[in-house]
């Protein structure tokens, strides 16, 4: 072994007891993720338990609760410490949400989990099982009744419950909603709009010139129009419910999907988002881009670039195809790699590279001709 390794309680008891990797109980296998040249060197640290074992075994807490294998978590690492069944310290989450438990383990006081041991008994009403059980019960009831004091106006996408505080809320975020045009809406006691949309914006990009010639400094302002914030449409309530509540998630999309690495090196970026608007569709306005690219602004659109975008991808694959095919008919198709031979099998059909392995076919043979010819002379 290692000198570095340390195996899990579990094994050091089963090494001492004589067992070997290929004499060893039924209720332990080899765990995965080998790590030495031994399999008892492994992730697990040696032997597990098998999950058969496991489902016939309760485990207490420090405090005398019980509580089942499938409410433990297998594996838990913090600290340089290994809680798990193996250590006969496994972990679950507190049901009181209790920290600085007198009766946990050291490092986990500060946190909502407790360390169990495994005991032969079980009694349900002691156990995390119940607690859970009654806790669902009564989290059940007071939706009941928080549904009837909004007389029904409500939906549980958007509703959160405070275990601590045994308490339900309506958080309504429009961006979870999922009803389609025309729905009822429980929120709104009436059925969506039939009209469908998606939300517009622009944005602006403004930053100075730094490439050491006689235009550095010169302010460099970029608006690209027309971007899309959701992924399909939807009906226009949603959408301006969207613009009412989460503008700053539109701002936040950009922000991180580029932007917030382009500022560590630009001090003098600066993003703005402009014209947020619900439309069915995308619409020009031709007199603003104008007025804008005479004031020295680079005005464009998202289409355009995911349109030239799609068009530079075609031509570049209508290229490969065309490299490889060139290839398949001056040394064959064992000439081409694994990767080549998937790219042309996806793009032609099984006569199609027929016809192009018989034209090297052909060539070969008048090659062979001409050499033998040349021989006979």
């Amino acid at each position: 072994m290692s000198e570095e390794y340390k195996y899990n309680l579990l094994t050091q008891e089963l090494l001492l007891q004589g067992y070997t990797t290929e004499n060893h109980p039924d209720y332990v296998r080899i765990g995965i993720g080998k790590m030495g040249k031994s399999p008892l060197e492994n992730s697990d640290g040696g032997f597990v338990y098998t999950d058969e074992y496991l489902e016939e075994k309760t485990f207490m807490s420090g405090c005398g609760l019980y509580v089942k294998w499938e409410n433990c978590i297998d594996r838990l690492e913090y600290m340089n410490e290994t809680f798990c069944f193996e250590n006969d310290n496994v972990a679950f989450r507190c049901p009181w949400h209790k920290k600085d438990c007198e009766r946990n383990h050291p490092l986990l006081k500060e946190d909502e989990f407790c360390v169990c041991h495994m005991v032969s008994d079980y009694q349900y009403k002691k156990s995390v099982e119940y607690l859970k059980e009654q806790a669902d019960r009564k989290k059940e009831e007071l939706f009941q009744k928080f549904k009837e004091q909004h007389k029904n106006r409500i939906c549980k996408l958007h509703m959160f419950y405070n275990y601590d505080k045994q308490k339900w809320s309506l958080q309504y975020d429009p961006m979870k909603c999922i009803c389609g045009p025309g729905d009822y809406c429980t929120l709104r006691g009436r059925p969506l709009s039939e009209k469908t949309g998606n939300i517009y914006y622009d944005v602006k990009v403004s930053t100075i010139r730094k490439d050491d010639t006689f235009f550095t400094g010169e302010p460099v302002v970029t608006i690209t129009r027309g971007k899309k914030f959701l992924q399909g449409k939807v009906p226009v309530d949603i959408c301006e419910e969207i613009i009412k509540r989460n503008q700053e998630d539109i701002f936040d999309k950009e922000w991180q999907n580029g932007y917030s690495m382009q500022a560590l090196y630009d001090p003098d970026l600066k993003v703005e988002i402009l014209n947020i608007r619900v439309a069915a569709r995308l619409t020009r306005d031709t007199a603003q881009d104008l007025e804008d690219e005479k004031a020295g602004i680079n005005v464009g659109y998202e289409a355009d670039s995911v349109k030239a975008k799609k068009k530079w991808k075609q031509e570049r694959k209508e290229k490969r195809l065309e490299q490889a095919k060139r290839k398949l008919v001056k040394k064959g198709w064992e000439s081409l790699n694994d990767t080549e031979q998937r790219f042309m099998k996806k793009r032609l059909s099984a006569e199609q590279i027929e016809a192009l392995q018989q034209e090297w076919v052909t060539a070969n043979e008048h090659k062979d001709e001409a050499e033998q010819l040349t021989l006979d002379l």
